[in-house]
């Protein structure tokens, strides 16, 4: 039996692929359906041999989806590696995929994943360090290149230092106009905002710091439907709490 896919199809399954893959709420929030709706899809992905049968759950919660390798290597058109879904990589793989969406959306021609980066890269001679990859580029409304990092958890100083300094020198030379380390909890940007007030970051791309979750909320609040006209909003609801304002994604705050 063969197994037919719309255009909305080959472009999530095409993220998913740049992505590694996602948890089935993300790809529902993909495909812009229920999560219900979301499992018959995958499942006939899954039927297309498309996506791998095997439920993973590397952290508690959903299952994942991710393509196989010969699909991923399909839809991206060049050799990967296997790649399965683990506890070390779960969260940021997600965090990374919650950002492009929060970011560009399923625009395929705004961001440049991790997994094309680090293909660029290439093969190294045994010895030869690897330079430091971004966990993604993309480009901004206005037409600009910025590199992206997102951090979950605060580093050492010391490690921070290093994964900042390499960071903004890779977006250098990559021509990028900025850097933007998007980061989780206040430790974890108190880390970062210190070591880059330490370093020369004169005469190159402007270094940016955003609150993570700040985006990924704006962008949930986005998303709701609009209120129906003519209801009553009834005192203590939803309506009570004040959203709060964050900074536009492409710009970030000033370190």
């Amino acid at each position: 039996m063969s197994v037919q896919f719309s255009p909305r199809d080959m472009v999530a399954l095409t993220v998913l692929a740049e992505m590694y893959g996602a948890p089935i709420e993300l790809v529902a929030q993909m495909l812009g359906v229920s999560r219900s709706r979301a499992y018959r899809i995958v499942a006939r992905w899954v039927a297309g041999r498309m996506v791998s049968d095997n439920r993973v759950r590397p952290v508690s919660g959903s299952a994942w989806v991710y393509p196989t390798r010969s699909a991923a290597e399909a839809l991206l058109g060049r050799p990967v590696r296997f790649w399965v879904p683990t506890p070390k990589m779960a969260a940021h793989t997600r965090a990374v995929l919650e950002l492009r969406l929060a970011v560009t959306g399923m625009d395929l021609d705004r961001w440049t994943s991790e997994r094309q980066l680090r293909s660029e890269v290439g093969l190294l001679r045994a010895g030869q360090p690897r330079p430091h990859i971004h966990d993604g580029r993309y480009i901004t409304g206005t037409g600009d290149l910025w590199a992206v990092e997102v951090e979950l958890t605060a580093k050492s100083i010391g490690a921070a230092r290093n994964s900042v300094a390499q960071a903004w020198q890779v977006a250098a030379r990559a021509q990028c106009a900025g850097l933007t380390f998007y980061c989780r909890g206040e430790a974890t940007k108190t880390v970062i905002r210190t070591v880059a007030a330490g370093l020369d970051l004169s005469g190159g791309p402007k270094l940016t710091l955003t609150d993570l979750d700040d985006v990924l909320a704006k962008k949930a609040a986005e998303s709701l439907p609009a209120p129906r006209p003519g209801l009553r909003v009834i005192a203590g609801g939803a309506a009570d709490h004040e959203i709060p304002q964050v900074s536009d994604p492409d710009n970030g705050k000033a370190v």
